[in-house]
């Protein structure tokens, strides 16, 4: 008989901007549970259970002894920008980011806790990227004709992208670290899925129609966590 599996020490975060249950697992966060408003608590040991392998793997990959720090900068290789990230302590318990010209990001509040920090810049990551990969895709989508149903944006722990069976395209923000070249292959690569989901030889060779150099890029983006930097993988 296997040995029954223990549910791991975790948060719970309540957030009026959940639609759905979602799993979270960092080095700085350790394992979270980000419900929607009015969800039963009592249905959260249920899920962790179904997930339990990949919450286990995703536990084992994070490196508790990698110290989070604030960021003296943010470069986005997607869109050739660099930012300058300054701080400027004052009272209350929250950050707060302000964007400032020219390309300097102004910090304030509870600016000596790096996982505060890490917060407002991946709430400022998310805007950005959703603003850049949502239209990307549609003109992607339109030029060459695959058509997908809809998209979302958010952080992905292992996956750059992922399609569903409904043609439901979800993309990793953290997509504008990456070189522009590199990005188009995973947005191609997940319109490609709305034609066929597996990863079969049909499937490589509908890709490589559009991106020739599929299968070496595809070997290159395994790699791609060292270019995210740590706060994004909070």
């Amino acid at each position: 008989m296997s040995q029954k599996w223990v549910i791991p020490t975790h948060s719970v975060r309540v957030s009026k901007r959940a639609r759905r249950v979602t799993i979270k697992v960092s080095a700085y966060t350790g394992l979270e549970v980000v419900i929607p408003i009015g969800f039963k608590k009592s249905k959260i040991p249920e899920i962790l259970r179904s997930k339990e392998d990949w919450i286990e793997k995703s536990l084992s990959r994070i490196q508790p002894e990698d110290e989070l720090t604030r960021p003296d900068s943010v470069q986005f290789d997607l869109l050739s920008e660099f930012w300058r990230v300054e701080y400027a302590g004052s009272t209350g318990d929250k950050a707060k980011l302000v964007e400032q010209d020219p390309n300097v990001l102004l910090i304030t509040g509870s600016v000596d806790d790096p996982v505060k920090i890490a917060a407002v810049l991946n709430q400022w990551l998310q805007k950005r990227a959703k603003a850049m990969l949502v239209p990307w895709l549609g003109r992607l989508s339109e030029e060459l004709s695959l058509p997908f149903n809809r998209v979302s944006v958010r952080r992905q722990l292992t996956k750059w992208g992922s399609c569903s069976g409904e043609k439901s395209i979800s993309l990793n923000r953290n997509l504008l670290f990456v070189q522009p070249h590199l990005a188009r292959y995973v947005l191609v690569h997940e319109l490609c899925h709305c034609l066929r989901l597996d990863h079969s030889n049909r499937f490589w060779n509908i890709l490589e129609k559009y991106e020739p150099k599929a299968r070496q890029t595809a070997v290159i983006m395994r790699d791609g966590v060292d270019w995210v930097p740590r706060w994004a993988q909070v």
